[in-house]
């Protein structure tokens, strides 16, 4: 369906971004929360076989690879959970 969506919009206009964010609580409420973002574009074909959802379609510009392309280490330093999840261990061992 996303294929579809966009398949009369320009290659430059399909800017797209990941967003991910942490919340620690306690009882007492939200404690700190921890966020990241992966910019990127959506292509016009799947490329990749690793990922899931979205991955083949989400090209991250720095590696000019999409999700679905890079190893599991790569994605996790390149995308939205993992910076947030670096930002929380961070936090963590401060």
């Amino acid at each position: 369906r996303l294929l579809r969506d966009l398949a009369d919009i320009k290659p430059e206009r399909r800017t797209a971004r990941f967003v991910c964010v942490l919340a620690l609580a306690d009882a007492e409420g939200i404690r700190e929360e921890f966020s990241g973002v992966a910019p990127g574009m959506i292509l016009e074909a799947p490329r990749g076989a690793g990922g899931f959802g979205y991955d083949p379609l989400f090209l991250d510009p720095a590696t000019n690879r999409t999700f679905a392309e890079l190893t599991r280490e790569e994605k996790l330093m390149r995308s939205h959970r993992g910076k947030a999840l670096f930002d929380f261990l961070e936090w963590l061992t401060a």
